[in-house]
């Protein structure tokens, strides 16, 4: 009698294990749609706030509006440029505008009584740089987070400009012409062409520089950065210095603007400040963004309540779609950042 045939056990078929390779390509075309999306979105948005409020007022696309619009943002302007420094670096600065105000209480002050000009700006410029560097120091001596030591300075700043001013108005005039939004160079604003002195520097630093690629080195990643061998503590200092120097430059701008030095001067600034540097797509995360995408989100801002304005738009709605565009931009860097972060993990 022969022996039964053995028969192998039945097996059923495995489920085929993912691909490492094809899910980081998924990735990749995600990302490289994520990031045209994020260079797209300021471009495009710009050209429809414009289309939109040229149809709402005839008095929109005038050269003085436009001119309008370069000369009350130049202070904006000079304050977003060194804030980018920070956020690339993945820190902030709260602080921003009560420092304005409280520097542009002394310019006001300093021109009522007839101080020689040039002991003005320097007096702005010390000023500016010392609340620059203290920020700095908490931060970078005292490890306490940039958003928590810069929310104790502006209140701090904010109790001392009111202590100053005691309730009387401070009026301000020019520290010089060329500070003002009244001198002109070939019929352009000397404020605007300071501005603009101001980004090719800031950019050519960011971007050419052994000190540039440090801050988006630690931006990236502060402990491989310092394993390199960059002085991470004299990097931040530096750029909080940078910043300080350029709000006390911004309150010369701002007090000859404003016209007048009041105990919450500069209150308004801050927020339109960060919003400036996020709208134009440096992330908050750090390690990414540039002055000249500052300069492209601060352009919307500006135009955005220029516009506002012009087309008796209620002006709460300017606060409200300056948020919706701050949560779109901050949303797909977020989306960037994720995808990226995925990406590298599935090729290891």
């Amino acid at each position: 009698m022969s022996a039964p045939a053995m028969t192998s056990p039945s097996t059923t078929p495995s489920p085929e294990a993912p691909d490492p390779s094809s899910a980081a390509q998924r990735d990749a075309r995600l990302l490289s749609i994520l990031r045209w999306i994020q260079q797209l979105l300021m471009p495009v948005l710009l050209v429809v706030e414009v289309i939109l409020f040229t149809v709402l007022s005839p008095h929109f696309m005038t050269a003085q509006n436009w001119t309008n619009i370069a000369i009350n943002s130049a202070d904006l302007a000079l304050i977003a440029a060194g804030l980018t420094l920070i956020v690339i670096m993945a820190g902030i600065d709260v602080s921003t505008g009560f420092a304005v105000g409280l520097i542009g209480w002394f310019v006001a002050t300093g021109m009522a009584d007839q101080r020689s000009p040039i002991l003005v700006l320097l007096t702005a410029l010390l000023a500016g740089a010392v609340l620059g560097l203290f920020n700095g120091l908490l931060t970078v001596r005292l490890a306490i987070p940039s958003i928590v030591a810069t929310l104790g300075t502006s209140a701090i700043f904010q109790t001392l400009l009111f202590a100053l001013w005691n309730s009387t108005d401070v009026f301000a005039r020019p520290v010089f012409p060329w500070l003002s939004g009244q001198s002109r160079i070939a019929g352009f604003p000397t404020v605007a062409l300071l501005v603009i002195v101001v980004y090719l520097i800031l950019h050519v630093v960011l971007s050419r520089t052994v000190y540039g690629r440090s801050v988006y080195a630690i931006g990236s990643n502060a402990e491989a950065a310092a394993l390199t061998g960059i002085k991470i503590g004299r990097v931040r200092l530096t750029a909080y210095l940078i910043l300080g120097l350029l709000i006390g430059l911004a309150a010369c701008l701002y007090s000859a603007r404003i016209g007048v030095v009041q105990a919450s001067s500069g209150g308004e600034l801050t927020m339109l400040v960060i919003s400036s540097v996020v709208v134009g797509g440096t992330s908050i995360l750090g390690g990414e963004g540039s002055v000249l995408r500052t300069l492209g989100g601060l352009v919307f801002i500006a135009v955005l309540r220029n516009g506002v304005v012009l087309a008796g738009v209620p002006s709460l709605w300017n606060g409200v779609m300056i948020g919706v565009v701050i949560l779109l931009a901050v949303g797909i860097n977020g989306l960037v950042v994720r995808v990226s972060r995925r990406q590298r993990r599935s090729l290891t």
